[in-house]
């Protein structure tokens, strides 16, 4: 027991070389003067030529050309100008729900007890949601409140109000709406 009691105090005395051994720590004054060799005092305007000097020598001023890339290649890119909208999205009248468009005065008065009908093709057109909205129909009355009678006509159980359930042109964005500023780097929601 006595043997290895003296081998751990003889460990606590040697010294430890993964800690520095006996090695002396560097006084700040010793730092200072090795260090001495690669400060130089220059004045701020003179820095900064030297800093552009330095990244026009590598041809990092140079501004690359712009060019165009597919949308599948843009993400990290820099846009080298603003991008605009070329169309509106949605660029129609959406339906907003699956259902019938319709013109919204013929529903007027429509209720589960007395509904109104409509004959498919003329004045009811089936719809899906983001289907386009037919020209000279301005509403889209939800499925579950059409009853289909499979004779070419549908009843609609609910009245609806003027652009009920349609998406308008240009809700998401308009044509020539800004997309992305010029000098914007391209995320992946970006695209």
């Amino acid at each position: 027991m006595s043997g290895s009691s003296d081998r751990s105090d003889t460990r606590a005395t040697e010294p430890s070389p993964r800690r520095g051994g006996s090695r002396t720590a560097p006084t700040p004054s010793s730092h200072l003067h090795a260090r001495d060799v690669y400060l130089e005092d220059i004045a701020l305007d003179e820095a900064v030529h030297r800093f552009h000097t330095a990244l026009a020598a590598a041809g990092a001023l140079t501004p690359l050309p712009a060019e165009d890339v597919a949308l599948t290649e843009a993400l990290g890119r820099i846009t080298a100008e603003p991008v605009w909208a070329k169309l509106s999205s949605p660029h129609y009248h959406a339906a907003a729900m699956d259902g019938a468009a319709v013109l919204a005065s013929a529903t007027v008065g429509a209720t589960e007890t007395a509904p109104r009908a409509l004959r498919l093709g003329a004045e009811a057109v089936w719809v899906d949601t983001g289907d386009p909205v037919p020209p000279g129909m301005d509403a889209v009355v939800m499925i579950e409140h059409i009853h289909d009678r499979g004779d070419g006509a549908i009843e609609v159980l609910a009245a609806v109000a003027p652009w009920q359930h349609v998406r308008p042109l240009g809700e998401d964005i308009v044509a020539t709406e800004l997309v992305l500023p010029a000098g914007h780097r391209i995320r992946p929601v970006d695209l």
